[in-house]
């Protein structure tokens, strides 16, 4: 099993011919959602500098342009009870921290309805 890193990530959904934008904080990832309107946004819980992957999803929901968008969130955190109470309240899935290549692409396909 491998390891995804952000940058294996990126490399990863490029070689699945997955166009990917990233952004260094959640405020510029709510700009670039609000710009491209992706077809699924991949958040991490923890986002440091600003707002983190929560109140990110939360911002994005609320806006009837992009609520639609598909997100996933990666994370860490033990707690599986909230992280769990987030995604049904907000998102269509999380992976836990290390996850492989794989299951994110398997994750991906699973919320977009095809295979990666």
């Amino acid at each position: 099993m491998t390891r995804a890193s952000g940058g294996g990530i990126r490399i990863a959904l490029q070689q699945e011919g997955i166009e990917v934008s990233g952004a260094a904080s959640g405020e510029e990832g709510i700009e670039l959602a609000r710009s491209m309107r992706p077809d699924l946004i991949i958040l991490d819980v923890e986002m440091p500098p600003g707002i983190g992957g929560p109140e990110v999803c939360r911002r994005i929901r609320s806006e009837e342009a992009l609520e639609d968008i598909p997100i996933i969130f990666l994370t860490a955190k033990v707690d599986l009870d909230a992280m769990e109470e987030t995604v049904e309240e907000e998102a269509q899935g999380y992976l836990l921290k290390p996850f492989s290549e794989g299951d994110l692409l398997d994750k991906i396909g699973t919320v977009l309805g095809r295979e990666i």
